[in-house]
């Protein structure tokens, strides 16, 4: 009954002179829509896009659409009447059945429609139905895009806070290491390792004080500092020591020692460490005398 349906509001299209083309721009329905309900194919769409289609369909060809939905549910329900078409005049309309065209040659091997449904409801919505999907489609895509690089900066940001506690804890490891006082026979060995790397005037120092020279003071820079030394009150040395170097010097009775930062040397006489008086205690150490005995109390 749905295809008797059909072909009467075909041919109510046609004895109003109306094209599908006209319909399609009248109700922006996709023109093979329109042609799949006039012939009698209804399950391309879901039942709600087909009743709306019917719908703008009959108010395209100027009739009732309540009344055109009503036989469309009883071509469906099986109990259809076929209309009767008349003139003005009252007369009855007859409109013969199309026959397919008598041909000598081979017919045409018809393709089957493939079901616009059978694609799903994705690609099957009408224009005004595509529109907003897509832009759903893109602002979902947008987001989930927006979340991937935000998920990957706090991926980096975690690693690099991890990568730089484990330096950190690392680095402090080896600082500690490094201020661990060493025993006079290494800090010597180590010094008169570096000796050939000094400057001239603390090598010409160390030749012209020789062997027989009973003092000798180890001075251990933990942070830069500079450095002035009196050698028996004869001879000046004016050095600048790096963080974790040191200077050794050479004298047969007393040093005269001044530092521009005092917790930032450490002494050693003839491998003693020897520990700052309680009264020494400005940021600099100024003329500080060290004999055989030690430190010398001002």
């Amino acid at each position: 009954m749905l295809k008797e349906f059909a072909k009467d509001l075909k041919r109510l299209r046609e004895l109003k002179g109306i094209t599908i083309a006209e319909i399609s721009a009248q109700t922006r329905i996709n023109p093979k829509f329109l042609i799949n309900i006039e012939k009698g194919i209804f399950d391309f769409q879901p039942e709600t896009y087909i009743r709306s289609f019917i719908k703008e369909y009959a108010r395209a060809i100027d009739e009732n659409e309540n009344h055109v939905l009503n036989d469309y549910d009883k071509a469906k329900a099986g109990f259809y009447a076929r209309r009767k078409f008349v003139t003005k005049e009252g007369k009855e309309i007859i409109i013969p059945e199309e026959k397919p065209p008598i041909s000598v040659k081979e017919p045409l091997e018809e393709k089957e429609e493939e079901p616009v449904y059978s694609k799903g409801i994705k690609e099957d919505k009408p224009d005004y139905f595509k529109a907003q999907s897509q832009l759903y489609e893109n602002d979902v895509s947008n987001r989930t895009f927006a979340r991937k690089i935000i998920f990957g900066i706090l991926i980096a940001a975690v690693l690099a806070g991890i990568y730089f506690l484990v330096d950190y804890l690392n680095g402090s490891g080896d600082k500690k290491t490094d201020v661990k006082p060493k025993s006079f026979n290494e800090m010597t060995s180590e010094y008169e390792n570096k000796i050939s790397n000094k400057k001239d005037s603390v090598k010409k120092q160390s030749t012209q004080t020789g062997v027989s020279d009973s003092l000798r003071l180890l001075v251990k820079a933990i942070k830069d500092i500079k450095v002035k030394v009196y050698l028996d009150e004869n001879k000046v040395i004016e050095e600048d020591i790096s963080a974790k170097d040191s200077l050794f010097l050479k004298a047969k009775e007393q040093f005269r020692f001044s530092a521009t930062a005092n917790s930032s040397v450490e002494l050693y006489l003839n491998g003693v460490y020897l520990r700052k008086p309680a009264t020494l205690t400005g940021s600099s150490i100024k003329n500080l005398v060290i004999n055989k005995d030690g430190i010398v109390t001002q």
